[in-house]
């Protein structure tokens, strides 16, 4: 997903699910706005370098489809570095979506 946002660089994200792809919409954004950080440069240590966020990123709107993640509200990204074998993310307010969109009617 990183790699096909940098590609793209879209003005803007929108994320539609559950958390996870939530904080997928939230590392596409972040990779794609800082196209010439590696991939480890935002990873929590001790597996990534836990670099700051450096500036802004581009506007996200989070529509989340389940209940309890609050994904929507957070600036953590969390995934599965499966070369580690951890589960691992990436935090920073920067992350966080700019707008939340929770709709009772799109909850399953």
């Amino acid at each position: 997903a990183a790699t096909w946002a940098r590609d793209l660089a879209p003005d803007a994200f929108v994320a539609v699910g559950g958390g996870s792809a939530m904080d997928t919409c939230k590392a596409a954004n972040l990779y794609s706005s800082h196209p010439e950080a590696d991939f480890l440069d935002f990873v929590n240590a001790p597996i990534g370098r836990g670099l700051p966020v450096p500036g802004h990123l581009r506007p996200m709107v989070a529509i989340p489809t389940t209940a309890g993640t609050g994904s929507e509200t957070t600036g953590t990204a969390i995934f599965d570095h499966e070369a580690s074998q951890a589960k691992t993310g990436i935090g920073s307010r920067s992350l966080r979506p700019t707008l939340g969109l929770v709709d009772p009617d799109n909850l399953h």
